[in-house]
Formats: C-alpha cells, sequence, structure tokens
C-alpha cells in the first residue's frame, strides 16, 4: 500500500476531528448520520473489535484533516481503511460520484472515485486508468445542507 491509503485499527482513527459521515450499528434498522458533530468521536472511544452493538459499516469524512476511513466488521474485526486525500498522487484522475442511499436522511452520499495510471499488456504497454480508491466525501440534501445538528 503507499501512503494515500492505509489499514488501520478502529483505534487509530482520529479522536479529536469532526467528521461527518454515518456508521450502521449491528443492533439498529439504519445508520446513525453526523453532520460535524464531536458526538461521533465520543462514540468511536467506546467502540472496540469485542463490544456489542458493534459498527457494521460506516464512512466518515473530516475536511479540515483531508481525511475519509470506511469501516465495516468482517469475521469479527473491524477493517477500517483511511484514505489521505493530502497525498493523493497527481497522476490519478478523479471523479465525483453521487448514490442514492437506501436509509439515509441525505438525498445523495457523495464519492470521489480516483483512478490510477498502470501499463496495460493487451494495450501494447501503454497505460490505462484502473479503479484505485472509492472515497466518501460527504452527503448532499436536496433541500439545505445539513450543518450542526
Amino acid at each position: 500500500m503507499n501512503k494515500t491509503i492505509s489499514i488501520k485499527e478502529l483505534s487509530e482513527v482520529a479522536q479529536k476531528e469532526l467528521y461527518i459521515g454515518y456508521l450502521w450499528l449491528s443492533d439498529q434498522k439504519s445508520p446513525q448520520e453526523y453532520y460535524n458533530k464531536s458526538d461521533v468521536s465520543n462514540f468511536l472511544k467506546k467502540i472496540s473489535d469485542n463490544t456489542n452493538p458493534f459498527i457494521i459499516e460506516g464512512n466518515l469524512y473530516c475536511k479540515d484533516a483531508q481525511k475519509s476511513y470506511s469501516i465495516k466488521y468482517v469475521d469479527g474485526k473491524h477493517i477500517v481503511v483511511e484514505y489521505d486525500l493530502n497525498n493523493i498522487p497527481d497522476d490519478w484522475a478523479n471523479l465525483k460520484e453521487k448514490f442514492i442511499p437506501n436509509r439515509l436522511n441525505a438525498s445523495k452520499i457523495v464519492f470521489l472515485q480516483y483512478w490510477e495510471p498502470q501499463e496495460d499488456e493487451f494495450c501494447e504497454g501503454m497505460e490505462v486508468l484502473q479503479p484505485a480508491a472509492l472515497v466518501f466525501v460527504g452527503f448532499e440534501y436536496e433541500s439545505k445542507i445539513k450543518e450542526g445538528k
């Protein structure tokens, strides 16, 4: 892995940052959304791989630190992928992708899709773009953006 994408422990997610995003707990029917509130940091202090409820899935983004975290619970362990947007290589192309969520209040969930140039043996050794990362960067709302909620 490069310094842009790294695997972390849940305890390594920066506890003092302000995040937007969501966490879906194992005992809930829908995810809890966070809008730049510090209560996500307080919540993360209480969670570990051995606690119930656990985080089934989550995405958090800190605009100030330019870091995004993807959290999944797999085989009894939280897998946390940190994306450092400050260290994205200059040759990576990106597109903003918006998806309609099923159980969130947001009208769209927003990601940056990064593409990395790689040599392709089937294209005479020329570089082609390959998917490198899908990075959560926030929500979109049809009416007004919820901040400080």
